[in-house]
C-alpha cells in the first residue's frame, strides 16, 4: 500500500472554473483526491485553498499540474489529517448590524476564551427599500474547537453581548439534531 500524504494549494490569479475542473481531473487520475475547498472568485480573479490527499509519490505530479495552470501562482504548505472529532467542531453563525471593528471583537473574545478557529467567513449585506440602502448587516460564520472546560453557551453568550440586536446560531447543535 502506498503512503498517503496531505498537502495545502494555495492558488490566486485569473482562472476560470475550466481550469479548476481540469486541476481536480489531474488529481484524481493521479489517485488523490480535494478534502475540502475554499475557491472565492471576485471580479475575473480567483483565491483558493485546497486540501489535498494523494500517494507520496504523485504529490510532484500534481503539484507540477498546478504551477503550470495558465494566470495562477501556486504556493504549497505540508498538512495533517485534522486533530479534532468532529463532535469537538462547533459551527457558528453570527448575525448583526454592520459595524467597524465587529471581527475584531469576535477574534478578541474567541482568543480570550482559547478557542480555537479553524475558519470563519464573513459577508456584508446591504439591505435596500423604496429609498435606497436602508441598512448594512454583517454576517458571519465559524468553526471553533473549545477546550473541554469551556461551554458553549458561555461563548455564545459572550458573542451576543457584543451589540445590542446580534444573534449567535449553534449551527452545530442544529445539524446534529
Amino acid at each position: 500500500m502506498t503512503n498517503q500524504t496531505l498537502f495545502i494549494a494555495n492558488i490566486s490569479g485569473q482562472a476560470s472554473p475550466k481550469t479548476i475542473q481540469q486541476l481536480a481531473k489531474v488529481t484524481h487520475e493521479n489517485n488523490g483526491s480535494w478534502i475540502t475547498s475554499k475557491i472565492n472568485y471576485l471580479d475575473d480573479q480567483l483565491a483558493g485553498l485546497i486540501k489535498i490527499a494523494c500517494p507520496e509519490t504523485k504529490v510532484e505530479i500534481i503539484q507540477s499540474a498546478f504551477n503550470q495552470a495558465e494566470g495562477l501562482t501556486c504556493q504549497f504548505a505540508q498538512s495533517q489529517a485534522n486533530k479534532h472529532a468532529e463532535d469537538d467542531i462547533y459551527q457558528l453563525r453570527l448575525d448583526s448590524q454592520e459595524r467597524s471593528g465587529i471581527i475584531q471583537e469576535i477574534s478578541h473574545i474567541l482568543e480570550r476564551e482559547r478557542a480555537n478557529i479553524l475558519s470563519i467567513e464573513t459577508q456584508r449585506l446591504f439591505l435596500a427599500g423604496r429609498q435606497g440602502i436602508n441598512t448594512n448587516l454583517f454576517t458571519s460564520q465559524f468553526r471553533i474547537t473549545l477546550p473541554e472546560q469551556t461551554n458553549i453557551k458561555d461563548i455564545i453568550a459572550e458573542l451576543e453581548a457584543i451589540t445590542q440586536g446580534i444573534q449567535v446560531i449553534d449551527l452545530s447543535a442544529t445539524l446534529k439534531q
